[in-house]
C-alpha cells in the first residue's frame, strides 16, 4: 500500500501564522495596559500606606500632628526624614518643576511641591508643602519616581492633605477641594495649574481609575 504523508501545506501554515499575528496584535496591547494599570495602582496604594504609617509613628512618638505646628518652611519634611529609608533628600533641587497638569496642558503648580523632597530607595518621591503661617499642609507623592515619566498630576503624582489628624486624598470630605473633584481632575480643564490635584480621591476610591487613564492617553 502507498504510504500517505500527513502534514500542513505552506499556505495553511502561513494562514495559521497570520491568524495568530492578528490575535496577538489585538490582545497584547490590552494585556500590557492592564499590567501597567495594576502596577500603578499597587504603587499608589503602597505610597499612601507609607505616608499614613509615618504620621502614625510620629503620633506614637509624641510628635505634634497639629498642622499649625508646621507653618515654617521645611519643618514637615524634616520631621518625616527619620522615619524613612531614603536615598536622597533636600529642600530645593528643581524636582518640583518637572510636573505637568492632568491633561498635559500646563506646568503643575510647583509652589505646592517645594518645601522639601525625600526619595526612597525604590525611587518613590515625596514632596512637601507647609504654607508659612498656615495650617495647610500637603504631602504629594510621585509613585514611580521623578525620573520616570509621565510626571503628571493624576497619573503618577498624587496629592494628600493632612487634616483633622488624618491623611486624606485631596478631594475627600474636609480637604480644600472637596467640592471640586471633577473640576480639578479633568481632561477638559486647560487653564488651572492645579488640574490633577483631586485625582488622588478618584484613584483611591475607583479600582478602575488607572485602567481608565491609561486607555485615555
Amino acid at each position: 500500500m502507498k504510504k500517505i504523508n500527513k502534514g500542513f501545506t505552506l499556505a495553511e501554515v502561513l494562514i495559521t501564522l497570520g491568524i495568530i499575528g492578528v490575535v496577538a496584535a489585538m490582545t497584547i496591547p490590552n494585556l500590557i495596559a492592564t499590567h501597567k494599570a495594576k502596577r500603578l495602582r499597587a504603587q499608589f496604594l503602597k505610597s499612601y500606606s507609607i505616608i499614613r504609617q509615618v504620621f502614625k509613628r510620629m503620633e506614637d512618638d509624641g510628635v505634634s500632628l497639629d498642622p499649625k505646628s508646621y507653618s515654617k518652611e521645611g519643618k514637615l519634611y524634616n520631621e518625616f526624614k527619620p522615619y524613612l529609608v531614603i536615598s536622597k533628600s533636600g529642600l530645593y533641587c528643581g524636582i518640583e518643576h518637572k510636573y505637568k497638569t492632568f491633561n498635559d496642558k500646563k506646568k503643575y503648580n510647583s509652589t505646592w511641591l517645594d518645601d522639601g523632597y525625600l526619595i526612597l530607595q525604590d525611587g518613590t518621591t515625596l514632596l512637601f508643602e507647609n504654607c508659612i503661617n498656615s495650617s495647610f499642609i500637603l504631602v504629594s507623592v510621585d509613585i514611580n519616581g521623578y525620573n520616570t515619566p509621565p510626571n503628571k498630576a493624576g497619573h503618577d503624582l498624587f496629592v494628600f492633605q493632612f487634616i483633622d489628624g488624618e491623611l486624606k486624598a485631596m478631594g475627600e470630605k474636609g480637604t480644600r477641594y472637596e467640592n471640586d473633584v471633577d473640576k480639578y481632575c479633568s481632561l477638559n480643564n486647560d487653564t488651572d495649574n492645579i488640574n490633577g490635584i483631586t485625582c488622588a480621591y478618584k484613584a483611591k476610591n475607583d479600582p478602575e481609575y488607572f485602567n481608565k487613564i491609561i486607555r485615555k492617553h
